[in-house]
């Protein structure tokens, strides 16, 4: 899962993707990491072989190779060495290609652009996109259209909760914040009642994550979880958020990634976990 080897980012050309793209530039510079660039023709769904939007090949050809283009240029730019290497798949459905190429590149991290006025499954095309997020065969970095640029990640925020059934994200995130120096905050918002309990909780997933990180732990008495986290990362200017995937995203961990103002990342239960 980690170091990263290779980001994945998915693009639709769209000034979404763009934004995220930036990101994705930042993410595989640090690591070292090549960067891969996909891109998926939509085709029918009741023919598979027949493009959503038919054209001549040589137009998708033309224009993907335009993007590529720019994109590197955006690489230049940053004054970076990551490599890229673009991938084009034909698919009906984006959220399917996207995991079935994560799996057959070997990425590491996928990187995708989120809308605010959109439901948070509208990463690229279709609504089934929402599949890569509750399970995903890697960690994703969402990152919503807008928000402000997070260039270098100084500090992470980890939301933790007494009944989580994996500790994925605690995990990465202190792999993480060793390797690129970070600061971590630990983050569970609970009932009044509890907070013994989540501060035990709390220490527990200190001790077994994040040795030698510089750590905060904070236990909040709060009704509105979604609200505490949202507000917390902002006041305490965290540079990305990491959370726990599941087959099923909540509606508190949907709308934490619809509004937020960092990137969030989705990390999928480890191996054996």
């Amino acid at each position: 899962m980690y170091p990263w080897r290779r980001v994945l980012i998915p693009t639709d050309f769209s000034t979404a993707s763009e934004w995220a793209f930036d990101d994705a530039i930042a993410v595989a510079a640090r690591a070292g990491a090549e960067l891969i660039i996909l891109h998926i023709r939509i085709t029918q769904p009741s023919k598979p072989d027949s493009l959503r939007f038919p054209l001549d090949d040589s137009a998708y050809d033309y224009a993907e190779q335009q993007e590529l283009n720019a994109l590197r240029e955006r690489v230049r730019r940053a004054n970076s060495n990551v490599k890229t290497r673009l991938v084009v798949q034909k698919a009906p459905d984006p959220g399917a290609a996207i995991c079935d190429s994560a799996k057959s590149e070997g990425a590491d991290l996928i990187v995708v652009a989120t809308h605010a006025r959109h439901h948070v499954a509208h990463l690229l095309i279709g609504s089934t996109t929402l599949s890569i997020i509750g399970d995903p065969p890697a960690p994703i970095l969402a990152i919503r259209y807008g928000i402000p640029k997070h260039p270098q990640w100084k500090r992470i925020v980890v939301p933790v909760h007494l009944q989580q059934t994996s500790e994925g994200a605690a995990q990465l995130a202190g792999q993480v914040a060793r390797d690129q120096k970070c600061e971590v905050d630990l983050l569970i918002a609970c009932d009044a009642a509890d907070g013994d309990a989540a501060q035990k909780h709390v220490d527990d997933v200190a001790r077994r994550w994040f040795d030698g990180v510089s750590l905060k732990r904070a236990v909040i008495p709060a009704t509105d979880v979604q609200k505490t986290i949202l507000k917390y990362a902002t006041e305490s200017r965290a540079d990305v958020v990491f959370v726990n995937a599941r087959r099923e995203i909540g509606d508190v961990k949907r709308d934490v990634i619809r509004h937020i103002g960092t990137p969030v990342m989705i990390v999928p239960r480890p191996a054996g976990g």
